[in-house]
């Protein structure tokens, strides 16, 4: 038998901000092995014993490039494929996974604390990050990742009831 939800999940919009960071993250986690290659050669050249090593100039720009252009489109793919659903009065899903996709279900009842948390690029670009904490489970602590400020704030108000007694 299968039971059916009495209002449909409401998509909890993440700002475009998020894929923009996590554009900026991968380009450059990627890229360093060019850039590491980069520096090896001007070091190199300062020493006098690299004075003609275009190898090592090349594949440094070429892993930078690649890098770069390879962490920009993961960084793209997560946010196209990252998405959260609030259930009224069942919980919250988290959708999210490039390679390995991963469908968390976080249900009211388990409900510990949430927080909302804010780093500097989040509070540049009002954004905050809720962490819903639960009890009973392998899977004790979910980040909800690039909300807007108000939201991440008022999500955090209507998931945790006020009374322990609401939980029963």
């Amino acid at each position: 038998m299968q039971t059916q939800s009495s209002s449909p999940p409401v998509l909890l919009d993440t700002l475009p901000e998020l894929g923009r960071y996590w554009q900026l993250k991968y380009a450059l986690l990627l890229a360093v092995p060019g850039a590491a290659l980069l520096v090896l050669h001007v070091l190199l050249n300062l020493r006098r014993t690299a004075a003609d090593r275009p190898l090592l100039l090349s594949a440094g720009l070429v892993l930078l490039a690649l890098g770069a252009l390879a962490g920009w489109w993961y960084g793209t793919r997560r946010h196209a494929l990252y998405r959260a659903e609030l259930r009224a009065d069942e919980g919250v899903v988290l959708y999210s996974g490039v390679w390995w996709r991963s469908e968390v279900w976080v249900p009211m009842a388990r409900l510990q604390h949430l927080d909302v948390s804010q780093g500097p690029l989040d509070r540049r670009w009002a954004m905050a990050s809720l962490s819903l904490h639960t009890a009973g489970t392998h899977d004790h602590h979910t980040r909800i990742d690039g909300l807007p400020q108000a939201l991440a704030h008022s999500l955090r108000e209507s998931l945790l009831p006020r009374q322990r007694g609401e939980h029963d």
